[in-house]
Order: structure tokens, then sequence, then C-alpha cells
């Protein structure tokens, strides 16, 4: 009982503010990349893509599943932020650190143009992009993932249009929309929908979508 308590009292003490403040949006986070990881089998030998990563701590524990992993987002202070935390060599500004990158999509297509990989991960994405991009968007990234490779989605389903309360989704789409952009791409297209309280203290809808077999 003495060791447990001990235990206790160190996790206790690393998790401090904003973390003991924001405990489900954390736990659903993190319960997110778990999902994905078992939904897509990620191992070792696998080279996957997380877009978008936002500050890397999504892709550096799916880097520790896989043999190579690209972090991509569009924020260059958030890859800055990605490299600094998650690479073992934080003293150096390099872009490649053991078998993690963290990369602008524009410097991705830039300088990994034959570059392929066999999973993609997007946790919260494609609702930040205007509707009228996104197709353009996705394109893009399945000229990145190899022929029968696959994809993990999330995204806040809604009624075509932006976001009510939420200022930075661009766009909001309903089941259908999202159904029809990916079925162009992949033979096998699971489906589930649930509901949690964002950090808005809006309740929403989001689809998770296990994406099989690239055609």
């Amino acid at each position: 009982m003495a060791k447990y308590n001990k235990e206790t009292m160190i996790i206790d003490e690393f998790i401090k503010s904003p973390i003991k403040d924001n405990t489900l949006i954390f736990f659903s986070h993190f319960g997110r990349y778990f999902y994905a990881s078992k939904a897509l089998n990620i191992g070792k030998e696998d080279c996957l893509l997380d877009v978008s990563c936002g500050e890397g701590y999504g892709t550096y524990s799916l880097s520790k599943l896989a043999k190579t992993t690209y972090g991509l987002d569009i924020n260059e202070e958030y890859i800055k932020s990605a490299r600094k935390n998650y690479y073992s060599n934080n003293d150096k500004y390099d872009i490649v650190n053991d078998n993690i990158t963290f990369l602008t999509y524009n410097d991705f297509y830039k300088y990994n143009s034959f570059t392929m990989v066999d999973k993609i991960v997007s946790i919260e994405s494609f609702e930040h992009i205007p509707k009228d991009e996104i197709e353009e968007f996705i394109d893009k990234l399945m000229s990145k993932l190899k022929t029968g490779g696959s994809m993990f989605v999330t995204v806040p389903l809604g009624e075509n249009k932006p976001s009510d309360y939420n200022p930075f989704h661009c766009n909001e789409p309903n089941l259908q929309f999202v159904y029809d952009i990916f079925s162009k791409y992949f033979k096998k297209i699971d489906v589930e929908i649930d509901s949690f309280v964002n950090s808005f203290n809006h309740e929403c809808q989001y689809c998770y979508l296990i994406l099989k077999n690239k055609k």
C-alpha cells in the first residue's frame, strides 16, 4: 500500500494544471490516438503521417509504435515547438530526428516527393479546411498513401458550413459529405458516431472513420 501511495503522489506531482482542469479533453485526445493505433494496427514496419499534428504529442506517441512517422501541420510555430519538445537532439534545429519528423505541409511535399506512407492518422483536421479546398487537400494526402494503405479519421459533424460556436472550424461536414469524399479512394469504410462535450463546452457529434484498402 505504501508503494502504491508513493507512486500516486509522484504522478500527482507531474499532472498539474491546466491538465487537471482539462482532464476530459486530455483523455479524449489521447484516447483517439490510442484508438487509431489499434484500428490501423500500427507496427514497426509502418511509415505513417499524422495530419494535422499540432505541437506533436500525438505524433510522438505514434512514433513509438511505427518505423517512421511524419507530423504535418500548416502552423510553423507548432512545428518549431514539436521539434523542440520531442526531438532527442532538441538543442539543434534538425528537420529529422530519430524516427520522427515534423514538417509543414509545404515542406513535406517539397522535400519528400518520393516518400510514400503505409498509413495516415488525422485527428480533428478536416474541419479546419474551407469546404472548397478539402477535396484538393485529401487528394494530395492520397497521392502519398500506398495502394492498399489505410487511414483513420475523426471529424466533428455538422451541416456542411462553418461552425456556429468554434471560429476555427471552417466547415463541419455532414456524414454523407465525408463518405462521398473517401469512398472514391478506399474499398472499405467503417463508420462510428460518438458524442462528447468539447473545449467550447458544446456537445458535439463526432465521426470516426476507419478507411482500408486504398484503391
